[in-house]
């Protein structure tokens, strides 16, 4: 059974996959409460599916690129818990998450293009272009950051869908039962954000 955990974005979410079948699922669509909420969730989810800790056999986590903070936040509980565990993590790249959470969805005919997107402020988005099959979906460029204007303009002239899906945990999980060798890390001291630009920190500016 694989606990998944979601925080790159401003869903905050858990779910328990067991067999690539979602067992129990908790999300909270809410800023700045990553850190508040995390943890209870993960409790919610474990109670209602009434499994031992001990019966996780991984844990997955949506790995970025999204919020530096929650990414922080999600990628932390994660090794918290797969430490405490001693079973691996599978990282999951966020936008691979969202393509799943599409096909899932909307279940897109073979050959359909799907362009996944993050919102990564100053009017640019992270992203990643994907072509589906039948069951699957493969990736078909490198997970980026550029205008958001540009990302549409490429979408339109390749017949990309690019409404999004509402990402969560148990579109994460999921993946990483069906793809677990793709995303499972050789050990926990390898998990690190897929940040695709460096933070910036900011001063605030000082008072008259």
């Amino acid at each position: 059974m694989i606990l998944a955990i979601e925080t790159a974005t401003e869903i905050c979410s858990t779910a328990l996959v067991r067999e690539g079948s979602v067992v129990a699922h908790r999300s909270v669509h809410e800023r700045n409460i990553h850190s508040e909420r995390l943890l209870t969730l993960i409790d919610e989810v474990i109670t209602e599916s009434a499994a031992a800790r001990s019966a996780l056999s991984a844990i997955a986590v949506s790995i970025g690129p999204g919020s530096f903070t929650g990414l922080r936040i999600g990628l932390s509980a994660a090794k918290g818990l797969a430490m405490a565990l001693d079973v691996p993590i599978i990282a999951v790249p966020t936008l691979d998450g969202i393509a799943e959470a599409h096909r899932l969805a909307l279940h897109p005919v073979d050959g359909a293009c799907f362009c996944a997107m993050i919102d990564a402020k100053r009017e640019e988005s992270y992203f990643a272009f994907y072509s589906y099959s039948s069951d699957d979906f493969v990736r078909d460029s490198a997970y980026s950051i550029t205008l958001r204007s540009s990302i549409v303009l490429d979408a339109a002239s390749m017949n990309a869908v690019t409404v999004q899906p509402e990402l969560s945990a148990a579109a994460v999980g999921l993946l990483a039962s069906r793809r677990r060798s793709e995303y499972l890390l050789p050990d926990h001291a390898t998990a690190e954000p897929l940040y695709l630009r460096d933070f910036v920190a900011t001063l605030p500016k000082n008072k008259a």
